[in-house]
């Protein structure tokens, strides 16, 4: 299966018209041209559905596409797939290649049709374009097989999976995230349109949104979280964040189902339980933890230094550890203060200097750096 590079967005508006030399025909066979009112642009014919994105060594040709549609071979540099086809742009592929693949496409029997784009509010150029044999695009049809290629700097082509429609469905659809603990039931009745996974305070957590297909999508959701093991809250708590919303939660995970919010789509966040950070090892026995505070990150330095950020229960933690700090040995260097509060303070013990940065926008975090000299 060939490898693709997914955006759990809907496909991005890219307003790029494409234009330039056209495609010339040395040829004496007569052309079939159509005129049409607007030149193709570079997402007409994607629907805002799932669908992905192939960049750099994932931008392949499709395996899914049928063995009888021949590949034009060169550098592809980016895949579109989504909506009514899959949109390949290519790479250094020069015009007689192009040429080279029309005249395959013609042996293999698929019919060929030349045409001239006539833009609105522009000269119409159509005649003078086909007495030089020169066309914006290519329609190519066989059967129940239609594609397009237009030629700018580098060929563009257009591969319509009307065709092979299940096929092109079951390879672009997303799929429910295997990271995702067996818990987590998939919604019925609901085709995934975006997964979008983002850490917050080193919390995991899944928004997933799918288009219903039935009348009782996020009912019948509930009560297959009940009968999946979930208990239904009235808000609940992850490390330091409380959430003041109805929650279904077991041990792994809690899921926020949105209610009513639209007619057509349902969102469910996701979020992985996890334990909360552990005061690193090296420090155990030279510096103190904060009794009331968990640990939100922790960044090594180098040998022995680290920077810690906690997220207190209150504003007394920060008053009560230093206490704790000058019961432990250290002694206060110095100290900034604003508005009569303490903002930053360094206390020493030997060869460990502990820092205390306190953020001025949040009062209940705090930043700890601990450095050791050696000696």
């Amino acid at each position: 299966m060939t490898k693709k590079t997914f955006l759990f967005l809907p496909i991005i508006l890219i307003s790029t018209v494409l234009t330039g030399c056209g495609i010339f025909r040395d040829s004496e066979k007569p052309f079939t041209t159509t005129a049409i009112e607007n030149p193709i642009s570079s997402t007409a014919g994607f629907s805002s559905s799932s669908g992905g994105f192939g960049f750099g060594e994932d931008a392949q040709w499709p395996d899914y596409i049928p063995g009888d549609i021949p590949v034009l071979e060169g550098e592809i540099d980016t895949v579109m797939e989504g909506g009514s086809h899959i949109r390949l742009f290519y790479r250094s592929v020069s015009m007689n290649q192009v040429i080279e693949y029309l005249n395959l496409l013609e042996r293999e029997g698929f019919d060929l049709e030349y045409i001239v784009y006539v833009q609105e509010g522009f000269p119409d150029r159509s005649e003078e374009k086909k007495e030089k044999g020169e066309y914006d695009a290519v329609k190519i049809t066989k059967g129940e097989y239609h594609l397009n290629i237009a030629y700018s700097a580098d060929p563009v082509l257009d591969v319509y999976t009307s065709g092979f429609q299940e096929e092109a469905s079951a390879a672009t659809a997303l799929q429910w995230p295997p990271d995702l603990p067996e818990s987590v039931p998939q919604p019925a009745q609901c085709v995934l349109q975006t997964i979008n996974l983002s850490t917050v305070y080193d919390i995991e957590e899944y928004h997933i949104t799918c288009k219903k297909e039935g009348d009782n999508v996020e009912q019948e959701y509930i009560q297959l979280l009940l009968s999946s093991g979930f208990e239904e809250k009235n808000g609940t708590q992850i490390h330091n964040i409380v959430i003041e919303t109805t929650v279904f939660e077991n041990d792994e995970t809690i899921v926020i189902p949105s209610i009513g919010f639209s007619p057509t789509f349902f969102t469910i966040q996701v979020i992985i339980k996890t334990e909360p950070l552990k005061w690193p090892e090296e420090l155990n026995g030279v510096v103190p933890v904060p009794e009331r505070g968990e640990t939100d990150s922790i960044l090594p330095l180098s040998d022995g230094d680290f920077l810690i950020t906690l997220n207190l229960e209150d504003e007394e933690v920060f008053p009560e550890y230093l206490h704790t700090l000058e019961a432990a040995g250290f002694i206060e260097q110095n100290k900034m203060l604003q508005n009569e509060e303490i903002i930053s303070i360094t206390l020493t013990k030997g060869s460990i200097s502990v820092i205390l940065m306190r953020s001025a926008f949040d009062p209940l975090s705090l930043i700890l750096e601990v450095r050791q000299e050696n000696p």
